[in-house]
């Protein structure tokens, strides 16, 4: 008997509960009709430099880019450069992605390593021996690389695809 007594209790008391729960509940969100919905919101595209390098004559070694927010170092010095990626060719296609640049004016390079040896190769006289290449596909000057100032171009945030022509 005290144990039907005790279930009844707890009976009535989790019944007079039960309308303070049911108030502290949510009531389900009505949907919209089509006409009403809000409008989806269209994503911003990623601060990303694409670089698509074209000209690929085969897969080996690597492909190495630069990018340069100063005129200092353009084209060849690794360490002068903002970032240095390198990528594994593939079906004679290759590129970099440089992610997260505010907007501002840049310059790239880029070299197809074929040695894999992080660096151009270059003779005595210092032409380049491995296939190269830098925004704008400006050619190299009389005695020595392209010009920063030529090779320039404005980024103005977003997504930005940069084709680079090798030469030889």
């Amino acid at each position: 008997m005290i144990r039907q007594m005790r279930t009844l209790i707890f009976a009535l008391s989790w019944l007079a509960v039960m309308p303070a729960l049911a108030q502290e509940a949510e009531p389900p969100a009505e949907a919209k009709p089509a006409a009403e919905a809000e409008p989806p919101v269209e994503a911003k595209p990623a601060d990303e430099i694409v670089v698509e390098i074209l000209g690929l004559e085969n897969d080996t070694g690597q492909i190495g880019c630069r990018i340069f927010s100063k005129e200092d170092g353009f084209p060849g010095k690794m360490e002068k450069a903002d970032e240095q990626l390198y990528s594994k060719p593939k079906s004679k296609k290759g590129g970099c992605t440089f992610k997260g640049y505010k907007p501002g004016t840049y310059a790239i390079s880029v070299m197809h390593d074929l040695d894999s040896s992080g660096d151009l190769n270059t003779s005595l006289i210092g032409r380049p021996k491995e296939p190269w290449g830098v925004s704008n596909d400006v050619p190299a000057e009389r005695f020595g690389p392209p010009a920063y100032k030529a090779c320039t171009f404005k980024y103005e945030g977003g997504k930005k695809v940069i084709k680079i022509k090798l030469q030889h």
